[in-house]
């Protein structure tokens, strides 16, 4: 009898060391953890959606998101961070995903929350984000956030100006940015001055799950090349077509004297004369009839 019952006593410690052990807490009671030689290891939560609330330093690994841009990390009170980002959106996943050439991850819009979007967060004034317009380059040391707010449906147009500022246009939506970056109503294209960066659909006042398109690239380039008459002039990153007064005259204002200031070549016409600069300061005229 006394051999069972120590029989019984030494499977019930068993019993309670086994269970203590599931107990262990390895935040504190572990030292110098290695997990190199365990079958499998999931230190970040997984989903296909970002959770709508988080702590720093929280992990999430998206299920859904394109390849290369799976991790986030919880960078601030309930607002996630891509982490290895290359375009597409981040969040959202969809659009086309730039590959290689820097991975792209200046001016790269991300989707924190169902109601607002991330654009730029990389750009700082250790990292500036950096945009050349002809031989002007203007830098952005700010990333910002764009906030939804209504029910409406719409999209988002994300774009650096030809000032240099960071722009979110949209039209039937309302949208609030934070103080890096102006919103500008009445937008439903890329104007034709801009930087493109991405646009973001939104669906009954959220910003879609995959309503990212990636319209940034790394190499780019613009030639213009002047043709018979016509000069080409870069000015603070504007490029400015001309015409070759050399070769191709210019109407002005009607000459009210012979000897009226003007260049040779250029001409004028009313309905009596035609005129003509054949030298500096210089006019001839010819009559001029209806047949």
């Amino acid at each position: 009898m006394r051999i069972l019952q120590q029989l019984w006593l030494i499977l019930l410690a068993a019993v309670i060391a086994a269970h203590a052990q599931t107990q262990v807490d390895l935040r504190t009671q572990a030292k110098n953890v290695d997990f190199s030689g365990a079958s499998s290891t999931k230190p970040a939560r997984t989903g296909t959606a970002l959770p709508g609330s988080c702590t720093v330093g929280e992990m999430f690994f998206k299920l859904d998101a394109t390849a290369g841009q799976n991790l986030y990390a919880c960078t601030s009170l309930n607002t996630w961070t891509n982490l290895i980002g290359t375009g597409s959106g981040g969040g959202g996943g969809g659009g086309s995903t730039p590959t290689t050439a820097s991975a792209l991850l200046d001016f790269q819009v991300t989707r924190t929350s169902g109601t607002v979007l991330t654009v730029g967060a990389n750009c700082t004034s250790g990292t500036p984000c950096a945009v050349r317009f002809g031989n002007r380059v203007q830098t952005i040391t700010v990333g910002a956030t764009v906030a939804l707010s209504g029910t409406d449906n719409g999209i988002a147009f994300f774009y650096v100006s030809n000032q240099g500022i960071l722009t979110i246009g949209y039209d039937t939506i309302a949208i609030a940015c934070s103080s890096g970056c102006t919103a500008v109503s009445g937008v439903t294209s890329f104007p034709a001055d801009s930087i493109p960066l991405a646009t973001w659909t939104a669906t009954g006042g959220g910003w879609d799950n995959n309503g990212g398109l990636d319209f940034r690239g790394f190499l780019s380039t613009k030639a213009v090349t002047a043709s018979v008459g016509l000069l080409v002039s870069e000015l603070a990153g504007l490029t400015t077509l001309s015409v070759d007064t050399t070769m191709v005259g210019l109407r002005v204002g009607v000459p009210p004297t012979a000897t009226s200031s003007c260049t040779g070549g250029s001409w004028s016409a009313d309905t009596s004369f035609h005129y003509v600069c054949v030298a500096p300061d210089t006019w001839r005229r010819a009559a001029v009839s209806s047949w």
